[in-house]
């Protein structure tokens, strides 16, 4: 298969996930892309695509939004764009990434360990409890703001920061799409002009690049449709296998197969 068409495959799938579940599009396209260009021009351009389910994702769940966990999500994350963005020309990669790729295997790991055991209390039915809505302590919410920013715009994804902080102050499913979304759509549009300015973006990829933006727009729509036939606990248990899958990939990624 030629390039621009495995590249095209890949976006379609990661949109519909992303359509599907509010995330993953980053976790499973940047891997693909790295096979057949530099993870820098990788990252640039996720998020530069990223944008639009992010945005579409937002005009679908718009009413879900929390404005508190909006604004502040906001605020905290916007400095670690700006940080992410500069670092991203000068620093390696390797041990930022191994850092995120551990962080997400031992959370999703208790997560699907915590859902296991409330399985094997009612066989037969999984039942996830739905948290108290609550907030988090300011300063873990400041230090998970930044770091969403500054993972998204240094590796391209932070997904897994956003869902940590989502899921412990009590949003799911549409409520977890849509904030993840609308923080998410404001981050990337900070990203483009400062990608534009740091002249990382890879011009030689201009054309799948542009080929690829109504392809994303159909795969995103089609995950919308199935959203809502998914129960709550399996939307959450979806969200941990696949945080599961990438931590590992991410940390034989960056210690078995990066060039020492």
């Amino acid at each position: 298969m030629d390039f621009p068409f495995i590249i095209l495959l890949a976006v379609f799938i990661s949109s519909f996930i992303y359509g599907l579940i509010g995330f993953g599009d980053a976790l499973i396209l940047i891997p693909i892309l790295t096979l057949f260009i530099s993870i820098q021009s990788a990252v640039v351009l996720v998020n530069l695509w990223g944008v639009v389910p992010s945005l579409l994702n937002l005009i679908k769940y718009f009413k879900f939004i929390d404005k508190k966990f909006f604004f502040r999500g906001v605020i905290t994350g916007i400095p670690g764009v700006f940080v992410g963005t500069l670092l991203i020309v000068i620093l390696p990669l390797r041990w930022i990434e191994l850092t995120l790729g551990l962080f997400v295997l031992v959370y999703s790991t208790l997560k699907i360990i915590k859902f296991r055991n409330k399985f094997e209390k009612t066989p037969g039915s999984i039942i996830i409890d739905k948290p108290d809505e609550h907030y988090l302590p300011n300063s873990v919410l400041v230090i998970g703001g930044f770091s969403y920013g500054f993972f998204g715009a240094l590796i391209g994804a932070a997904g897994p920061i956003n869902i940590a902080l989502l899921e412990n102050t009590g949003h799911h499913r549409e409520e977890f799409i849509g904030n993840f979304a609308a923080i998410s759509t404001v981050f990337g549009l900070i990203r483009i002009p400062l990608y534009l300015t740091q002249h990382i973006f890879p011009t030689e990829y201009l054309l799948v690049f542009l080929i690829a933006f109504p392809v994303i727009f159909i795969a995103t729509k089609i995950g919308h449709i199935i959203t809502p036939k998914i129960k709550v606990n399996s939307f959450q248990l979806i969200i941990h296998l696949m945080l599961f899958i990438s931590s590992i990939r991410t940390i034989l990624m960056t210690t078995l197969f990066y060039d020492t």
